[in-house]
């Protein structure tokens, strides 16, 4: 009765009002016991039985109980009251086809008072699919190249229903005990360790696992597989496990030392046990990325496997996969969001961790500062500049496709950022004892965004804790801070929302930011924490700072604050003529301010150059990371269309490659060289394939190491679960000749039509290519919206809107400005009245800009000799034997 006083207890705080499509909360479930008998795998019998039995607390009388379950073919169902074991009579209701409800009503009224707990009973039966949702199936190649069968799951968000019927949302948190019937040599795991292993006739066994904590659905997992794995014992007591393909047994060292090691650090730092006694990292072939699963943990093979000579890239990257997920186990699994909405409450802590647990533990790997700044602010300042969506969602309905978009950079990336810019406005002290109160307090329940904030000291000085979180948290978007000098030390601050090119524009949103910043008087004392606050009723401020008139003034120097800072005329000079002397994080951040800033006709580009002129003289892999980004560089290369600013870039891409005899003792020098040989690519080859076609050769040029791709080839990179996978194709893609994308076009036109992703996926896809290149890809994405029909965008309009957006954002020349018109009016049903009249301000704007700005700053390239900076790279190209040497 413990537990279900427990649960009673959790549902005072969740709110009575609900958006469409919730389950009802009349029964909660208090516990699962699950059995499922897949034994077939070795013969290719994809099918799998099972019986759900789930007791379930009457809430308020009621004669329906309401659950949610897909695709599974039902048998017997039986209703008994636990106290008793007395049957009660019931009929399953029907449902329409498109339903994921399983609706049975009683053939009386269940009484709270009367029959408290009852027993529903379920038998089904189901296959295992390969769509990577529900229980499915995979498969990696074992001796001899023998198909090898993986049956495991992903859960998250709302597929646990396509495997077992279930109360499939979050506000429900039950205890589960899993018992796997299944072929005697195969490796069986769970969330939980194991209880008792029974051997069976017929070479099977049946394996009873221990009781979990009280979980949500979306974190039970199950793996049957002919896997091996490697264990050791965490200083807490917790065996920690990697489980893999035999043939990779010898690769699991890394992996494990580094899972132990974040799991103890996690521990020290939030006062808190796991709460489980196992924690298991399985390696799924083609899982695509890793998903939290209590006590057993899933990821794609490359963050697992790992050969002693690895790359530093591969390295790192399987360092913030652990860190992320093993943070998760605590922030989201020990506590989790009471609905999605919350989403960010729980990936918003596991991103911090990821980045503050791998540079404690691994700093050679991942510096802190540089890290947080490549990987996570400068993606969510670009991606909450569009019309984005607040960090907590509401109302958010019960659509797996809306709750499934917002996982995205807004969720992760932001509110990483804004939980670090917290910790350093009230200090590191006030931050961990706010997080240890937090999972104590809440403990295997269920949060909203309240219980953290209230969990947390109250400062001294300034807006209270509850205020400065609300105000990055309850509304999309960020600042910029307008810096204007008035004399030796007084300064005037303004702010207004940063917004690219957007249907609406907002003047009235204000945030509490935290202003920090560095002069050559104030000897770093206001660097990391806020000097004072510019608060949400404040859209002008004039304070009065530690500076003398000759000193530099820059505000946000680490990237605390989310937010831009723009500076007047004499400031930007001053920052330009010492930017080379700067910290490279603090050089990172002004040349990212100056090139999006420029980009809206806040700062003028000479200013940029001015910035790439400094870091030319003294190269640095992180600064030149971020000049070199497709949105500051690369735009500038594309509307400049100059052979001198080209010359100018290629030497400065050669910087890198001079950099290259130590790459390995930096992540961000294999980063940036990573970088410079997509450069090279672009600037360099088009050069020698032109040169060939004015010696009177015909074709296309081609480097070996890019062949055209097939149809086949592109659908599997598009349809990936792996950023890295797609990346990859990305890049092959962009070798291709603009006029050979028929195979890219055909490949988007394919999946559409086979439904191998679901559209919003897919439009996801179509931004994730454009912003890779613009230049590249803009026209293909074009043309294959104009293939999908309105009726089938209807439903993902807000989606759409999204990726026209920064379509209209991309347009550079009257072509492409004609064609993206006809799409809108194509599809003007599912626009906003206004978007056509926006759009066309844009992008005739954007034209505009490039007519009147391009000739003075090809002007300005000429003038400061940038041209000749390098001097001419043909001296130092080789193309012999299609190689650069």
């Amino acid at each position: 009765m413990l537990w279900l006083a427990l649960c009673l207890v959790c549902l005072v705080v969740v709110p009575l009002a609900r958006a469409d499509g919730r389950l009802p909360n009349d029964t909660i479930p208090l516990h699962y016991d699950l059995h499922l008998e897949a034994t077939g795998l070795g013969v290719n019998d994809f099918t799998y039985r099972g019986n759900v039995s789930i007791r379930i607390a009457i809430v308020s009388d009621t004669n329906l109980v309401v659950l949610h379950s897909v695709g599974n073919t039902l048998g017997p169902i039986t209703i008994r009251r636990c106290r008793d074991g007395v049957e009660i009579p019931h009929q399953l209701l029907e449902t329409e086809a498109a339903s994921e409800l399983l609706r049975i009503r009683t053939d009386r009224v269940l009484r709270r008072s009367d029959d408290q707990v009852i027993q529903l009973t379920i038998a089904f039966n189901n296959t295992l699919g390969e769509d990577r949702m529900g229980f499915y199936r995979t498969q990696y190649r074992g001796p001899k190249r023998v198909p090898m069968v993986v049956a495991t799951t992903h859960f998250q968000p709302s597929y646990a229903r396509f495997a077992f019927p279930c109360f499939d949302e979050p506000m429900f948190k039950s205890t589960f005990q899993v018992t796997i019937i299944s072929n005697a040599s195969h490796l069986v795991a769970s969330n939980a360790p194991i209880k008792t292993v029974t051997w069976l006739p017929n070479d099977h066994k049946a394996v009873l696992f221990e009781r979990t904590p009280p979980m949500q659905t979306y974190l039970v997992s199950f793996l049957i597989a002919n896997f091996t794995s490697v264990h050791a014992l965490s200083p807490s007591g917790v065996r920690v496990g990697i489980l893999a393909p035999p043939k990779d047994q010898k690769k699991l060292q890394f992996s494990l030392q580094a899972a132990t090691t974040l799991l103890t650090r996690l521990e020290q730092y939030t006062g808190q046990r796991l709460g489980i006694a196992k924690l298991d990292h399985a390696a799924i072939p083609r899982f695509g990325n890793a998903m939290e699963n209590w006590g057993l943990v899933a990821y794609d093979e490359q963050f697992l496997v790992l050969s002693p000579k690895a790359h530093r890239l591969q390295l790192s990257q399987a360092i913030i996969t652990i860190a992320h997920e093993t943070a998760h186990q605590l922030f989201g699994n020990l506590v989790g969001p009471a609905w999605w909405s919350y989403l960010w409450l729980s990936e918003g802590f596991a991103t911090y961790f990821e980045i503050l647990l791998g540079s404690e533990l691994y700093p050679e790997l991942l510096p802190l500062e540089e890290s947080f700044a490549v990987r996570h602010m400068r993606p969510a300042l670009l991606a909450d500049a569009f019309e984005a969506h607040a960090l907590t969602v509401e109302p958010l309905p019960a659509d797996t496709v809306q709750i499934e978009n917002l996982f995205d950079t807004i969720t992760y990336s932001k509110a990483g950022c804004i939980l670090r810019m917290i910790n350093c406005s009230i200090g590191e002290t006030a931050f961990k004892s706010g997080v240890q109160i937090y999972l104590e307090k809440y403990r295997n329940g269920i949060v909203t965004p309240g219980d953290l904030y209230s969990s947390f000291p109250e400062v001294i000085e300034g807006p209270t804790v509850e205020q400065i979180f609300r105000s990055w948290t309850d509304k999309p978007g960020y600042p910029v801070v307008m810096v204007e000098r008035l004399n030796g030390s007084f300064v005037r601050l303004r702010q207004q929302r940063h917004q690219q090119e957007t249907t609406t524009r907002d003047i009235d949103s204000r945030w509490h930011i935290p202003i920090t910043y560095y002069t050559n008087s104030s000897a770093g004392k206001f660097e990391y924490r806020p000097a004072f606050w510019m608060e949400e009723s404040e859209q002008e401020l004039v304070v009065r700072l530690e500076m003398d008139w000759e000193d530099v003034l820059i505000v946000n120097p680490r990237q605390i604050g989310f937010y831009r800072v723009e500076y007047d005329e004499r400031g930007w000079n001053t920052i330009v003529d010492m930017l080379s002397s700067l910290p490279s994080v603090v050089q990172a951040k002004l040349v990212d301010d100056a090139f999006v800033l420029a980009r809206i006709g806040l700062v003028g580009y000479e200013i940029c150059l001015g910035m790439l002129q400094k870091l030319a003289a003294h190269p640095d892999p992180v600064p030149w990371l971020i000049a070199m980004a497709e949105e500051n560089v690369g735009f500038l290369q594309r509307v400049l269309q100059s052979e001198e600013f080209d010359r100018f870039v290629t030497g400065f891409v050669g910087e890198m490659f001079e950099l290259a005899g130590n790459f390995t003792q930096s992540l961000f020098q294999s980063q940036a060289l990573e970088r410079a040989f997509d450069w090279w690519d672009r600037l360099v080859t088009p050069t020698a394939g032109s040169e060939q076609k004015k010696a009177g050769t015909t074709g296309d040029i081609r480097t070996p190491a890019c062949p055209l791709l097939t149809v086949d080839k592109i659908v599997e990179g598009l349809i990936s679960q792996d950023d890295l996978v797609r990346d990859r194709l990305f890049s092959r893609l962009k070798c291709q000749p603009t006029h050979q994308h028929e195979p890219l076009l055909l490949a988007l036109e394919r999946i559409k039509e086979t439904k191998l992703l679901t559209l919003s996926k897919l439009l996801t896809v179509l931004e994730s290519l454009i912003r890779f290149n613009p230049g590249h890809f803009l026209h293909t994405a074009v043309q294959f919206l104009f293939t999908v029909s309105t009726d089938e965008i209807g439903s993902e309009g807000q989606c759409f809107r999204h990726l026209l957006t920064v379509v209209v954002h991309e347009v550079t020349d009257r072509n492409q400005a004609a064609e993206v018109r006809k799409l809108i009016v194509k599809n003007a049903a599912v626009l906003p009245e206004n978007f056509l009249a926006h759009a066309n301000t844009v992008m005739t704007s954007t034209i505009s800009w490039r007519m009147r700005q391009v000739p003075k700053l090809r002007a300005f390239v000429s003038d400061s000799r940038m041209a000749s900076y390098y001097g001419k790279p043909e001296e130092h190209i080789s193309t012999e034997g299609g190689w650069v040497i």
